[in-house]
């Protein structure tokens, strides 16, 4: 009987065992996808507060995308895509804009943002507060939306316009770490 006992406790080991060992297996098989796909091209376009804003906004998020493996729109093709009439309807969110653009010039998602900073406030270290927001849609050349966030920004600087670069920087990067985690 105390055979039987050990040997029933030694399956049972054996049966957890494995199902632990599968269990891992089948969770490590589970991938969690991007909010945008990296299959096929990106198109950046950013409207700012000022043109020098929303040049560094998209270049943050141009480049942050590239880390992520994501493949970009040539910069002469995006240069034309900017002077498309329909490049402003599609940075408002015109999904019809958004597809005759794509159809146009072949990519396969608009990532499109807008900034807004507030002016910085001197804070009780003697140094600027500024905080920044950033409103990200990607949206497929199909029409179909992907991805939608706003998100802020809060940094310090010596000036104001120090701090409120710095706001906008830290948005744009914690647009593109939500949107391709």
């Amino acid at each position: 009987m105390n055979k039987r006992r050990c040997g029933s406790r030694m399956l049972k080991a054996a049966c957890f065992v494995f199902a632990l060992a599968f269990l891992g297996v089948v969770c490590s098989a589970i991938t969690v996808e991007a909010a945008i796909p990296q299959k096929g091209s990106v198109a950046v376009l950013v409207k700012g507060p000022s043109e020098q804003h929303a040049a560094s906004t998209e270049s943050i998020i141009t480049g942050q995308l590239l880390m992520n493996g994501y493949k970009i729109v040539d910069p002469k093709v995006l240069n034309r895509i900017r002077r498309d009439k329909a490049a402003v309807l599609a940075l408002e969110g015109n999904v019809d804009a958004i597809m005759k653009l794509g159809r146009t010039y072949g990519f396969s998602t608009l990532v499109s943002a807008r900034v807004e900073a507030g002016a910085p406030v001197l804070n009780e270290f003697k140094l600027y507060t500024g905080t920044a927001s950033a409103a990200v849609m990607a949206t497929a050349s199909n029409g179909s939306r992907l991805y939608a966030d706003t998100v802020s920004g809060k940094q310090v600087g010596y000036t104001p316009d120090e701090a409120r670069q710095k706001s906008i920087e830290a948005a744009a990067k914690l647009a593109v770490e939500r949107m391709t985690k």
